[in-house]
């Protein structure tokens, strides 16, 4: 019998600045250390799906566009990421659990304004206690409800303008907990956190850079 399972790995960026370089980089890497899967790359939105104005949108519409390929089980890696490990492996994480984030971390308290708080009909003193995922690399299995119902979700917060905010403050709450908000990271994390789905600690499969790894880690990250 034919398998169901599609992987494909995909990212993509606006074409600007370094991001290109990036995205090179991370696909020499992921053939250097043996991926068996797709990899699905633009250097612009790949459809016209969501407003082109915020770039965080690009996620959006890079895994709408795998969803419509038929891809069932989906990775996203940021232009600033790259393999260090076997990439098949963390496959094997999104097929077995579902889905695979790690954290940040923060927590939703810090990383989400209080207009992506009343959206999901979030309190803060409830969003401190939800800890914040990075979306730099997360991955859903489709045939999964929980995950599928995630990507659901958090499109529609796309499409409902939840993803945008800034980076800095900018007086987007008054309350003392809160440093920034982090567009589609702010709302990855407060879904997920109300799905009851996990957070991979950091250095496990993935981490941020540093000279000496754990043998488990898969991919690291570090812009060019």
């Amino acid at each position: 019998m034919e398998s169901t399972i599609k992987n494909c790995i995909i990212n993509a960026s606006n074409g600007n600045g370094w991001y290109p370089k990036g995205t090179r980089r991370l696909k020499r890497s992921l053939i250097e250390h043996g991926y068996s899967g797709d990899i699905l790359t633009w250097f612009d939105f790949p459809n016209d799906d969501f407003d082109k104005r915020n770039p965080y949108h690009v996620k959006a519409s890079a895994f709408t566009e795998a969803i419509k390929l038929g891809y069932t089980h989906i990775l996203w890696l940021d232009c600033s990421v790259w393999a260090i490990g076997n990439p098949d492996k963390i496959f094997d994480v999104i097929n077995e659990s579902g889905y695979y984030f790690w954290s940040s971390g923060y927590n939703c308290a810090q990383t989400c304004n209080d207009k992506c708080l009343d959206y999901f009909g979030i309190y803060r003193d409830e969003a401190e206690h939800y800890p914040d995922c990075s979306t730099s690399m997360f991955g859903v299995n489709l045939s999964n409800p929980t995950a599928s119902q995630f990507i659901q979700e958090w499109l529609q917060s796309a499409h409902d303008g939840m993803f945008n905010g800034s980076r800095n403050h900018d007086g987007q709450s008054n309350d003392e907990r809160f440093m920034f908000h982090r567009q589609d990271q702010s709302c990855a994390s407060i879904i997920l956190n109300k799905l009851g789905m996990q957070i991979t600690p950091a250095n496990i499969y993935s981490s941020y850079y540093s000279p000496k790894q754990n043998e488990s880690v898969l991919f690291t990250m570090r812009g060019m």
